[in-house]
C-alpha cells in the first residue's frame, strides 16, 4: 500500500479530484481522495472482499483523516456509496496524468528505423451480470464458472465491456486506453479515441480492430504510420508490385494508398501506410507485427485482470465497471513501473 501512495501521492490525487468536481463540500465519512485508494485497493487484492480490504487499509495509513466511529474501517454499504459518489472521472483523470509522461518517452527498444512503435489492442473484459451492466453492455458470450451465471443469463453469458489500448513491448505498459460505453461503441468509435494521442513519426501495430473506414480515417489523420491486418475479403486495385513482393494497393474502404502484405486470396494480409520498401522491408514488418505488444498479456504480466482466472469485475453498476477498470490499469501501471525498477 506504501507504494500506491508514493506513486498517487494525495497533493495528486486531490488536484485530479479537484480537477473532475468531485471535491467534497462537507464533511464524509469517506472523503474522495481515501475512496480513490479504496478503488486502487480493490483491484490489488482481487480475490478479496470490501470488507476484508478495508481491514487491510485499516492496518496501513490509508483511512488517516477519515473520521470513523471508534477508528472502525468504513462498512460495505458507505464503500458501495462512496464509490458512486466518486464515480470513474478521478480514476480515468489520474491514470491520463500518469501516463502522459511516458507515452512521450520513447525506450529504445520501441524504435523502429524513424519510427517510434506502439501497438492498439482490444480486449474484452466480463462484468457482474445485472439490469444496468445488461441494459448498458448486452450478454455476450464467456465461459465463466457455474456460479458466476445467474438463472436469467443464457448459459455461459455474462455483459462484457470493451476495451482498445495503446502499450509499447519494452515495457509492456499501457500508455493510453478507452473503454466502450454504448452507443459509441463500434471500434472505429474507440480507435478514433485512441488515435488522439499519437503522431508523426509514430508507427502504430494494429490487428483487425483498425480494418475499418472510420479506424482508418482517424489514424490516417493522426499523422501516424500504421501497420495492420485486413481482411481478404476487402477489394484490391493494384497499382505497382515492389521487389520484396508487397503491393501498392487501392484498399476499399482506405482514405489512402497502401502497401499490402501477404497473398490476401485465403488468409489475412497485413496492410501499412508505409509504402517505402527499402526504408521497412515486408519481412521486417511482417515480424514487428507477430512481436507486437498484446494488452491481455500485459495485463496478465503483472497478475491485473489476468485472463486465466475465473474471474470477473466486481461492479454492478456501468459507472463503477468504469472506475473499476481505471483502476486495474492504475494497478498495473505501478507493477510495470517497479518491474522497470528492478529490472524484472
Amino acid at each position: 500500500m506504501g507504494l500506491i501512495l508514493r506513486t498517487f501521492p494525495p497533493h495528486l490525487v486531490d488536484a485530479v479530484v479537484a480537477s473532475c468536481g468531485r471535491t467534497e463540500h462537507r464533511q464524509r465519512l469517506l472523503p474522495s481522495r481515501t475512496t480513490v485508494y479504496f478503488v486502487l485497493a480493490i483491484c490489488l487484492f482481487t480475490q478479496e472482499s470490501y470488507a476484508r480490504v478495508a481491514e487491510l487499509l485499516a492496518d496501513g495509513s490509508l483511512w488517516a483523516g477519515a473520521e470513523h466511529a471508534a477508528g472502525r474501517p468504513p462498512t460495505t454499504a458507505a464503500i458501495s456509496r462512496a464509490r458512486a459518489r466518486l464515480g470513474p472521472e478521478p480514476l480515468a483523470g489520474l491514470f491520463a496524468e500518469v501516463t502522459r509522461s511516458s507515452l512521450a518517452r520513447t525506450a529504445s527498444g520501441d524504435r523502429y528505423g524513424r519510427w517510434r512503435v506502439v501497438s492498439a489492442d482490444a480486449a474484452a473484459v466480463a462484468v457482474p451480470e445485472s439490469e444496468e451492466n445488461r441494459s448498458c453492455y448486452g450478454l455476450r458470450p464467456a465461459v465463466v464458472p457455474a456460479q458466476g451465471r445467474s438463472s436469467n443469463s443464457p448459459r455461459g453469458a455474462l455483459p462484457r465491456v470493451h476495451v482498445l489500448a495503446l502499450g509499447d513491448r519494452s515495457s509492456l505498459a499501457v500508455r493510453h486506453a478507452v473503454l466502450e460505453r454504448p452507443p459509441d461503441h463500434s471500434s472505429g468509435f474507440l480507435a478514433r479515441e485512441l488515435c488522439a494521442v499519437l503522431g508523426p513519426g509514430d508507427l502504430l501495430l494494429a490487428g483487425d480492430e483498425f480494418d475499418d473506414p472510420v479506424a482508418l480515417a482517424a489514424a490516417c489523420a493522426s499523422g501516424a504510420d500504421l501497420l495492420w491486418q485486413t481482411s481478404s475479403r476487402a477489394p484490391l486495385h493494384t497499382h505497382a508490385v515492389l521487389p520484396d513482393g508487397s503491393r501498392i494497393c487501392e484498399l476499399a474502404g482506405s482514405p489512402c494508398t497502401v502497401r499490402v502484405i501477404g497473398a490476401g486470396t485465403s488468409i489475412a494480409s497485413l496492410a501499412t501506410t508505409v509504402l517505402d520498401a527499402q526504408a521497412a522491408p515486408a519481412s521486417e514488418l511482417v515480424g514487428l507485427h507477430r512481436h507486437r505488444w498484446r494488452l491481455l498479456t500485459s495485463l496478465a504480466s503483472s497478475g491485473t485482470l489476468s485472463p486465466g482466472r475465473p474471474q470477473v469485475l466486481r461492479s454492478r453498476w456501468p459507472d463503477g465497471v468504469e472506475q473499476e477498470l481505471w483502476g486495474h490499469f492504475l494497478i498495473h501501471h505501478i507493477l510495470c513501473g517497479l518491474r522497470h525498477l528492478t529490472g524484472s
